[in-house]
C-alpha cells in the first residue's frame, strides 16, 4: 500500500475518533470509533509501516498495568 494511502487512512482514523467523541448519540459515537479502529488496523496490518508498528508497541509497553493503577491513588 502506498504511503499516501496509509496517511489518508490514519488521518481518517484520527478524524473519526475525535469527531466520534463529540457526538451526543452513543450509537453514532460507537460506529465512528469502530470505523476509526478499522482504518487504523488496515494501516497497521496491511501497510507494513514498521516504524509506526514499533512506536505503537513501545507505547503499549510504556502504559501502566491495571495492577499498578489499582494499587495507586484514586481521584
Amino acid at each position: 500500500m502506498p504511503l499516501w494511502l496509509d496517511l489518508l487512512f490514519l488521518g481518517s482514523a484520527v478524524l473519526l475518533w475525535t469527531k466520534g467523541g463529540q457526538q451526543l448519540d452513543d450509537v453514532v459515537m460507537m460506529l465512528m470509533r469502530i470505523l476509526a479502529v478499522a482504518f487504523a488496523m488496515v494501516v497497521l496490518l496491511g501497510g507494513r509501516l514498521l516504524p509506526l508498528e514499533i512506536s505503537l508497541l513501545a507505547l503499549v509497553l510504556w502504559l501502566p498495568s491495571v495492577r499498578a493503577l489499582e494499587s495507586g491513588s484514586r481521584f
